[in-house]
Parts: structure tokens; C-alpha cells; sequence
């Protein structure tokens, strides 16, 4: 197969992992990969090591910033420009399948309608609201896909409204697209051994971490839904019920808490991080809550924390980051909510709080920050994610939804 692979950005996050992941597996399995990303990045460098052809061109990416009339006409000239070259690509290298990976890459599905070519779409979000995009998302699906590759149970239950209707399809049972649900698989991390004690020692300084301190992080990109200020606002109670040793069951007492939040804004949302900033200044907790930006490293946050936080305020689809941490043989929090309700198992792997209960949240951490009770979880959660998340599993899912018909 020659297949053109499309991306909506060049991160080192979730999806663009996965895209990495799979351009990787088709080189791998003989076919010829050629990648076209929105922007230029850290994924531009991987890709380029891989001995696979990489162009950057502005995909006209769908943003919420742009569901405006200033946005819409901006779209549009995006969308304009890139379609000559992208047919120039296609041609060039004979392209027969078209791969968009994320909702928000619309063209591809466009191109492969205009020149019957196949189309497989990778879906890693869930839209609930504005319900006229999602409603408009369903409808290009329906029209320009062959294939829907859906990273969850809840991805899946959200486009199900993308499938032919049991009418139309009783008429033509031939009738596209098909959907596949494909749980992404996490590579094997570093052990811990592997990582120089230096190389850790470092870093932990260079945050202001003690030895003794009891670390929780979160990581994520800076967004409205990801729940940034809801972490600070947890952290903050944590902190204060430590201070007037009020913990239940007096588990961390002997170690200090610490924070540290990991991950950089989304294009156009920087002044969410201004904002995150000054409320850790606020309250005053500058020394206990640390915003570390965007770490390459990510093996030596994992190794820096005990426990992670995930307060996500909207539906996350399949938090590559929840996977991550369980490797890592680190317990979970999540929202109960999306797709770590398929990834955690509560009070087995970690557990689930509410949305915006921030005493009902602490209240549930506090039972489980004693060292045994995280070990328990950690070890629990490296074993889930060997058995039903591991690389091998996705590699073997992703051919047959590439290579059958």
C-alpha cells in the first residue's frame, strides 16, 4: 500500500504518539508511508529517523477558536492552498489509501471522495458540544470514510451516529463506513535502573523536590476540559488538611506533599497557562506546586512521582498519560468519566473522583497515599496495561484494519 498519512499536529502528546506509532508499523510492514503534518515539530525529528518523506503543510485544522467569521474565511484559504499540493503528493507517489488521524483533519477524507481512493479515519475524541459540529463531524464521516478507527468504547458509543442507519443499510449492507475499536498500546518505558540516578537527581533539583517529599503529578496539555485549576484546587486542600493534620489516617505526615504540573498550552490557549500561574500564586503554594512545562524527558517525571492525577473536566477519550503511568507501576485518579473508565480499575489500579467535588476528591485520595496502598495500586495497574494496552496488541489490531478488506 502507499498511503498518505495526515496529522493535525508535530507534539511529543497522545495522538501524535499513536501517529508515530503506526507510520512506524506500516514502514515496518513493507507498505510506503508519506506523512504531511500541519506544523513543524519534535514529531518532524522521529519521523525523519525512521527514513520516511515528511511535508509540512497547513491542513486547515478544525479549532474551536475558529467558529467564528474571521475563523471560517481563515479555514477556507488554508484549505484552498493545501489541496493542490496534497494532489501533487498523491499523485506523485501513486497514493491509494489516505489515513487522517484525528477528528479534526477533515481534507483527507475530502481528497480520498474526490479521488476514489480509500480512507481511513482515526477518531481520539469525543465531541459532545457544539452539537452542530458534532452533528457535522458525523456527516463527513458517514460520507468520506471507509474506515472509522475508534480509541475507545466511549469514542465509539459517541460516533455511533456516523454509521450507515439499519434503513439505508438493509438496502446496500456494502454501504461504508465500518468502525474499529483499537485501544492504543504503549511501547515499553525504561525501566527505572536504566535511567541514571544523576539524570534523575537533576531533574528532582531542578524542581525543588526534597528526597522525602510524597509527589503527585499531572500531565496534560493546557486546555480548557483538561482540569489544570481543578488539580490546583485539590492540591490545595490536600496541602491544608496535611498542615492541620486532619488525614484521616495520617498517611503522609512524614512526607511532605508536592506537586507538579507537566504539559504546555495549546496554540492559542497560552494565556490558560498566565491564568493556572497566577492561581498558584493566589493561594500562595508557589513553593508546593510546580509548573514544569512541556518535559521531553518523560521517563524521569514518571520516576519523580508517586501518584497521578488526571482531573479532566469533559470526556478524555483514551488519556495516553493514564497508560503511561501505569507502566510505570504508578496509581491512577481519574474523572469517572470517558475512556478511564475502561483503563482504571477502581480501588484496583487507582481510583475515580467527581467532576467538582473537591472535599469528596481529597477525601478519596487521602485513603490511598499510604506507601503499601500505592504500591498495591501501582503494581496492579503495570500488570492491566501489559495484558490489554501493550504495543503488540495495537501493531497486530492496526494491520488487520490496514490490510482487510
Amino acid at each position: 500500500m502507499r498511503i498518505l498519512l495526515l496529522h493535525s499536529s508535530s507534539d511529543n502528546y497522545g495522538a501524535s504518539k499513536i501517529f508515530l506509532q503506526t507510520v512506524r508499523i506500516l514502514k515496518q510492514r513493507g507498505h510506503l508511508p508519506v506523512v504531511v503534518l500541519s506544523n513543524n515539530g519534535n514529531l518532524v525529528n522521529e519521523l525523519n529517523s525512521l527514513g520516511v518523506d515528511v511535508h509540512i503543510i497547513n491542513l486547515a485544522i478544525i479549532r474551536r477558536k475558529y467558529f467564528n467569521v474571521k475563523g471560517i474565511w481563515n479555514r477556507y484559504k488554508k484549505w484552498k492552498d493545501a489541496i493542490p499540493q496534497l494532489e501533487y503528493i498523491i499523485t506523485k507517489h501513486q497514493i491509494d489509501t489516505i489515513y487522517s488521524n484525528t477528528a479534526a483533519v477533515l481534507i483527507g477524507g475530502y481528497l480520498a471522495h474526490k479521488k476514489n481512493i480509500k480512507h481511513i479515519w482515526h477518531l481520539h475524541e469525543i465531541i459532545e458540544r457544539p452539537v452542530f459540529m458534532h452533528r457535522f463531524l458525523a456527516y463527513c464521516l458517514r460520507k468520506w470514510a471507509d474506515k472509522i478507527i475508534v480509541v475507545s468504547k466511549a469514542v465509539e458509543a459517541n460516533w455511533q451516529d456516523a454509521l450507515p442507519t439499519s434503513k439505508s443499510d438493509n438496502l446496500n449492507r456494502d454501504l461504508k463506513p465500518k468502525m474499529f475499536q483499537v485501544y492504543n498500546g504503549i511501547l515499553p518505558v525504561p525501566t527505572y535502573e536504566t535511567i541514571p540516578n544523576t539524570d534523575f537527581k537533576n531533574f528532582k533539583q531542578s524542581i525543588g523536590l526534597p528526597d522525602n517529599a510524597l509527589v503527585i503529578g499531572m500531565a496534560a496539555r493546557i486546555h480548557f476540559w483538561k482540569g489544570q485549576s481543578y488539580f490546583i484546587e485539590i492540591a490545595r486542600e490536600l496541602l491544608s488538611r496535611a498542615a492541620r493534620n486532619e488525614s484521616t489516617a495520617n498517611n503522609y505526615s512524614t512526607s511532605p506533599l508536592y506537586f507538579i504540573i507537566a504539559g504546555d498550552p495549546f496554540p492559542g490557549y497560552e494565556h490558560l497557562q498566565s491564568e493556572m500561574e497566577q492561581l498558584i500564586q493566589q493561594y500562595q503554594l508557589s513553593e508546593r506546586i510546580f509548573y514544569i512545562g512541556l518535559v521531553k524527558e518523560m521517563d524521569l517525571f514518571y520516576k519523580t512521582i508517586d501518584l497521578l492525577i488526571l482531573p479532566s473536566q469533559q470526556p478524555d477519550p483514551l488519556p495516553t498519560v493514564v497508560l503511561e503511568a501505569m507502566q510505570y507501576s504508578i496509581p491512577v485518579v481519574a474523572t469517572a468519566q470517558g475512556g478511564a473508565l475502561e483503563m482504571v480499575m477502581e480501588n484496583e489500579t487507582g481510583i475515580f473522583i467527581p467532576l467538582d467535588n473537591v472535599s469528596l476528591a481529597v477525601d478519596k485520595i487521602e485513603k490511598i497515599v499510604a506507601p503499601s496502598v500505592l504500591k498495591s495500586l501501582g503494581s496492579a495497574g503495570k500488570k492491566r496495561v501489559d495484558t490489554y494496552f501493550s504495543a503488540s496488541a495495537f501493531e497486530k489490531n492496526m494491520i488487520a484494519v490496514f490490510e482487510n478488506d
